[in-house]
């Protein structure tokens, strides 16, 4: 457990970016939003783990917020009550039920796809037709008015 003493030797502006890395922005946001280089803002952060003596942003990040009390600016899941959100510590209720197995995404029956994967077949062979078809007709061409492209410039 991380002491409220290790939490106070942070400066003011490490503690900005922790409460934006817990608001979830990358270190180019935050930059902005505080004026500050990319740069200086990942060592602020760096010197944040170390003082908290954590390994990552985020977690240097919840621990100042827990021991400040603020709200994440995120908004919650729409249609999600608070008691559902799911919690951090990766422990699920013992009462909750396993999550719905979905159905296909289109609902397509397997004859349907099937037709679906050979109609695709068939339009890349008649592409790969058409493409050989047209090299061909261009070699004949070239080779019909003596035309050389080996060498540059264009032989005779």
């Amino acid at each position: 457990m991380i002491e409220p003493a290790s939490a106070s030797l942070l400066n003011e502006r490490q503690k900005q970016c922790l409460r934006l890395v817990y608001d979830n922005l990358e270190a180019k946001e935050i930059a902005q939003r505080l004026s500050l280089s990319p740069h200086t803002v990942n060592e602020h952060l760096r010197e944040a783990r170390r003082l908290l003596g954590v390994s990552r942003s985020m977690q240097a990040a919840r621990i100042l917020v827990d021991l400040e009390g603020h709200e994440r600016l995120v908004p919650k899941p729409l249609g999600v009550a608070a008691d559902e959100v799911p919690t951090d510590d990766g422990i699920e209720p013992e009462d909750a039920s396993p999550a719905p197995v979905r159905g296909n995404r289109y609902e397509l029956s397997g004859l349907r796809r099937l037709g679906i994967v050979m109609g695709l077949a068939l339009v890349v062979v008649v592409l790969g037709g058409a493409l050989v078809g047209t090299a061909d007709l261009v070699a004949r061409l070239f080779t019909r008015y003596g035309i050389d492209i080996s060498d540059g410039p264009y032989k005779r």
